[in-house]
């Protein structure tokens, strides 16, 4: 099976949640041989007043992680897929062979662990609905972890994110009509545009906008969503940005 995590911040039912996820499993699913959806919610004794895990209680939360996973793996045959972190607990996702010792495993794996407090459960899902309807990581979501892969990239070179500089975005549409349509829309929420491009496939009509703006997390993500909903309400596909690196 697959190992591409990565992990994303977004809110979940009102309330930030930090997520880790498998993307590379969602090519193979669903696997007929793991048709048990397995969860553990493990609750935090000192859960940040977010919701989220405090630095001091990390570790220990990633040493349970590392006992959980192989006692789940030898005794069901699970494969692990997501840990989402909100609301004061962790929720890890498994899918299994079977369900059968199931909470012999976590039992094993919480031994050495006193005064962690957890629930468990279990449910049929041979179709890997869960993964695929819920976990699964949602359009806007997907931007939020590409734009944290380039953050990283950025900040590898030295760039520094905060600093306000020319940002350009690429959009593409099924007509020209919805590219002048978006362009006029673009304008007005403040953007310029930059250039056009036409060409092939099922998207050939594009267009490239421009904002000054800093590139830290919440600031980027903020302004792809936005131009991703805006390009959504024409028919057109937001595909990226690009920045040159500011390093002070």
């Amino acid at each position: 099976m697959s190992d591409v995590w990565k992990s994303y911040l977004c809110r979940v039912n009102g309330s930030l949640a930090s997520i880790r996820f498998d993307l590379g499993v969602r090519g193979e699913v669903p696997v007929g041989s793991k048709p048990w959806l397995l969860w553990v919610w493990l609750y935090f004794k000192t859960p940040r007043p977010d919701g989220l895990s405090a630095s001091n209680e990390a570790p220990t939360l990633f040493t349970i992680e590392d006992a959980l996973t192989p006692e789940l793996s030898r005794r069901c045959g699970a494969i692990f897929c997501c840990a989402i972190t909100t609301k004061g607990r962790r929720e890890f996702y498994y899918y299994g062979e079977t369900r059968e010792r199931y909470r012999e495993a976590i039992a094993a794996a919480m031994a050495r662990f006193q005064g962690y407090e957890f629930d468990a459960g279990d449910k049929e899902d041979p179709l890997w609905e869960q993964y695929l309807d819920v976990l699964y990581p949602s359009t806007e979501d997907l931007e939020r972890i590409k734009n944290r892969d380039l953050l990283d990239v950025l900040e590898g070179k030295g760039d520094v994110l905060t600093v306000v500089r020319e940002v350009r975005h690429w959009i593409y549409f099924r007509s020209a009509g919805s590219r002048d349509s978006f362009r006029e829309a673009a304008v007005k929420l403040g953007y310029k545009i930059g250039s056009q491009m036409d060409g092939d496939g099922s998207t050939p009509f594009g267009l490239t906008v421009l904002r000054d703006q800093s590139v830290e997390q919440e600031t980027a993500d903020a302004i792809v969503l936005e131009l991703l909903r805006l390009a959504q309400q024409f028919q057109g596909e937001y595909d990226g940005w690009e920045t040159p690196i500011v390093t002070q």
